[in-house]
């Protein structure tokens, strides 16, 4: 029916595994925090406070800046490479994603990796860039590049998705993760 084949590398993992750290609600508490920091760790520093009270300043601008900004994207670099290394010999490897009437089957490097049931996907997501079927753990999900179809295409399945399985509720991916 549909087939999509791509090549998961780095630079796609990261569109799909690490938010815009902008759009995530966290986000501007760590802003607060930092603006709070830097604000106590100069004033801290002009008033002639003792060394503890500037580095307590430091410290949380850093961490908020730590966790703001970079932890996310930290995090999917790490666990891209040390997938990449454990199971792929440090190389990328190919994704095909099968779409059946009864599964949709998953291929790492052209071997069986897994099987979905439709009863086990509860959201028909959409990107700019890519679909995600969400189990129902919420965790997990198979990925379906758009432009990557190698059977159909891109609005055909998304058309055929709406009406072969009404159950799976569809709409817009979280705004953090549309790229």
């Amino acid at each position: 029916m549909f087939v999509n084949e791509y090549v998961m590398t780095r630079k796609r993992y990261d569109k799909w595994a690490a938010p815009k750290f902008w759009r995530l609600p966290i986000f501007y508490v760590y802003c607060i925090i930092f603006a709070a920091g830097t604000f106590g760790w100069i004033y801290f520093h002009h008033v002639g406070a003792s060394l503890r009270w500037q580095s307590v300043g430091a410290t949380l601008s850093f961490i908020a800046l730590y966790r703001g900004v970079f932890f996310k994207w930290m995090h999917a670099d790490k666990t891209f490479r040390v997938t990449r290394a454990q199971y792929f010999n440090g190389k990328d490897w190919t994704c095909k994603v099968m779409i059946r009437e009864k599964d949709i089957a998953l291929f790492i490097n052209n071997k069986i990796n897994n099987h979905v049931n439709w009863e086990d996907l509860t959201k028909f997501e959409e990107a700019k860039t890519y679909y995600k079927l969400t189990s129902k753990d919420q965790i997990e999900g198979v990925m379906l590049d758009k432009d990557s179809f190698t059977e159909g295409d891109s609005s055909s399945f998304k058309q055929w998705m709406l009406e072969q399985h009404p159950e799976i509720k569809y709409g817009p991916i979280d705004p953090a993760f549309d790229k």
